[in-house]
């Protein structure tokens, strides 16, 4: 399948513009609004109830008293805010390739726009990074071309796919630099972190399947297991599968993609924590190891659509391990519970930054023309 070809024909769902099918969409009944709404507030709850306990447990131990705030060093907290700008920019240019690989019209300003603007959405919606992806398919459909809007809204699905590679593979790049830490961690926190990297494992070795399958589909027991993944799907995995091999002459493409993610999106989150560190304290600069891999598990736990967009999953697998890595400093100053709070703070702060796009960015507004037809 060539790179510029048309998948008009089966779009996946309608938009949220409304314009992939005609007239006016139904509006969801009572009971439906009650079950979004409830799952909301469950959300709500249960993210509120894990930072609860974390800050219960972190001074019922002692560990959070005395912790002054008000002495954080601003210039590091901005470095901290601007490097989670530039994670948000490399997110955005990320997709950007791929809108460019399907020929796709997006400036990178747009890209980033919308990409903000899932981000803010991710925070206020029960959906999380789900709920910010589907409101950026539907503004993404509503401002291009017709024949384009099917293509335009699977980039999104590869970017994530993409994503999801890039922050498995810097887990187990980063883990030399914490793995003792884990030994250290309290026992269940360090039997989730074993469960987060085994799923990670998992995820790496279902990405080098998808993209392999054409290849084992030449073993028998793996044609067996297509073909019953298809009858259980309904035909979706086969869907999915002949979408993905679209993207077959996209290797530069996907390879960039995923060292994009590496390094301008996991590594500079990363960075960003550490200096949210050094804003507490200088002494926890020899820490970026551990650091770098407190967060990167974290984000993986913040994948788990239990919280609102991972708040307090990941915060409790962040505290865990840069807690085992704090104890070994001689008089820390710092608890590991309150950067790792700050971190959660410049995450909200960066969401509600796509606010403003939000607000202001009108392009969306603007439906795509209708193609021109031939004379």
């Amino acid at each position: 399948m060539t790179k510029n070809s048309k998948n008009d024909a089966a779009p996946a769902t309608q938009t949220a513009s409304g314009s992939a099918a005609p007239g006016p969409a139904p509006e969801e009944s009572a009971p439906g609004k009650a079950v979004v709404f409830l799952k909301y507030a469950v959300k709500i709850l249960v993210t509120a109830g894990i930072v609860a306990i974390l800050i219960y447990t972190s001074k019922k131990h002692g560990t959070f008293d005395g912790v002054d705030f008000s002495g954080l060093n601003w210039f590091w907290l901005g470095a901290a805010f601007l490097l989670y700008l530039v994670h948000l920019f490399v997110n955005a240019w990320r997709w950007r390739l791929l809108l460019a690989y399907r020929a796709i019209p997006c400036s990178l300003f747009s890209a980033f726009s919308l990409t903000t603007q899932s981000f803010f959405f991710s925070l206020v919606m029960p959906g999380g990074a789900i709920g910010g992806d589907v409101i950026r398919a539907g503004f993404l459909a509503y401002r291009v071309p017709k024949g384009q809007k099917f293509d335009g809204v699977f980039t999104i699905l590869m970017d994530r796919f993409t994503g999801m590679i890039g922050i498995f593979l810097t887990v187990f790049l980063a883990l030399p630099f914490a793995w003792r830490y884990l030994d250290a961690a309290d026992p269940r926190a360090k039997l989730l972190t074993f469960a987060l990297l085994g799923a990670s494992a998992a995820g790496l070795l279902a990405a080098a399947v998808i993209f392999l399958h054409k290849q084992l589909e030449k073993i028998a027991f793996f044609r067996w297991g297509e073909d019953l993944g298809a009858k259980l799907s309904r035909g979706f995995s086969t869907k999915l599968l002949n979408a993905l091999d679209s993207y077959s002459g996209a290797s530069k493409e996907i390879v960039w993609c995923v060292i994009a993610s590496i390094l301008g999106v996991n590594f500079v989150l990363g960075l960003c924590f550490y200096c949210v560190c050094l804003a507490f304290s200088s002494s926890l600069a020899p820490l970026f190891g551990p650091i770098m891999a407190a967060i990167t598990v974290g984000n993986i736990a913040g994948l788990i659509p239990l919280t609102m967009s991972g708040i307090g999953l990941r915060d409790y697998f962040v505290a865990a391990i840069l807690g085992a890595a704090l104890a070994e400093l001689p008089n820390c100053p710092v608890a590991a519970l309150a950067p790792t709070l700050v971190m959660t703070g410049v995450i909200i702060a960066g969401g509600l930054f796509g606010g403003f796009f939000f607000l202001f960015d009108n392009a969306y507004k603007n439906k795509a023309p209708a193609p021109q037809k031939e004379d």
